[in-house]
């Protein structure tokens, strides 16, 4: 099995070389990333200058790197390096990636998701930590190397998931991890928006965006995450079309409302 591993905190981030040693000695690896932290990206793709691409070493390991997003750099893999995976890793992030509301703006889901749009499945990984030196933790490593490592070889002996592109895992604090894992379905939202009015070193109004958590909704990725401090997996599929039945009932509510 080819993986191909890739991120969106850069290449200096310590997550994507925990991926990597997890899985080096199994299978055909190839790590890429971008030359600086791209968070919260999501389906950001560069079409409007060109990309830079080159080979460097990091902390003993070759990576590739490019000045692009991690859509981008998914991209150059496949097209300029000429490496086909059968599986896309993304991760580990720093923090985590809960709901539908994170998982549409994350670069390292949005990753994985690109991927699956292009018929590869992938695995997006997040772990609840502030910074990269939070990754120094042993017991961190540990944990995620393992589950990782288990995953892929299951992957590789059972085949990915029927009816599932992506799966996004997102690993608690290590302080405050209580030895569980739940597979749930993601939240619809974490949180609304919330502004502190400010001024600018000129004396204009500007606004800071603080966040307001949302109600938990039970039997979610949040609820079991932050409840329960479990590692949660959730399936997705990056099939957003609505079912036959809704396609015909929204044809006559255009049919009748603006024909006519």
């Amino acid at each position: 099995m080819r993986v191909l591993i890739s991120n969106d905190d850069s290449y200096l981030s310590p997550g994507l070389y925990i991926l990597y040693e997890s899985i080096k000695d199994l299978y055909e690896v190839l790590t890429i990333s971008t030359q600086y932290p791209k968070s919260a990206t999501g389906r950001e793709i560069t079409f409007n200058k060109p990309l830079r691409l080159y080979k460097t070493k990091f902390s003993g390991y070759e990576v590739f790197v490019t000045d692009g997003s991690p859509i981008d750099a998914l991209h150059l893999a496949v097209e300029i390096l000429g490496f086909k995976p059968d599986l896309i890793l993304s991760g580990v992030n720093v923090g985590e990636n809960l709901s539908l509301q994170h998982i549409f703006y994350s670069g390292t889901v949005g990753l994985a998701i690109e991927a699956a749009l292009m018929g590869i499945p992938a695995i997006a990984v997040s772990a609840d930590v502030y910074e990269f030196s939070d990754f120094n933790d042993s017991r961190l490593q540990s944990l995620i190397s393992k589950f990782v490592r288990n995953l892929l070889q299951n992957v590789n002996k059972l085949g990915f998931p029927e009816g599932v592109d992506v799966l996004t895992i997102n690993i608690p604090r290590i302080n405050e991890f209580n030895n569980c894992y739940r597979v749930v379905k993601a939240a619809r939202l974490r949180w609304r928006a919330k502004y502190k009015l400010d001024k600018d070193v000129r004396g204009n109004p500007c606004y800071w965006l603080q966040g307001e958590p949302g109600i938990t909704e039970v039997d979610t990725d949040v609820y079991f995450f932050e409840r329960e401090k479990c590692i949660t997996i959730t399936p997705l599929t990056v099939d957003l079309n609505v079912e036959s039945a809704t396609i015909r009932q929204v044809d006559k509510l255009i049919h009748h409302q603006v024909i006519q």
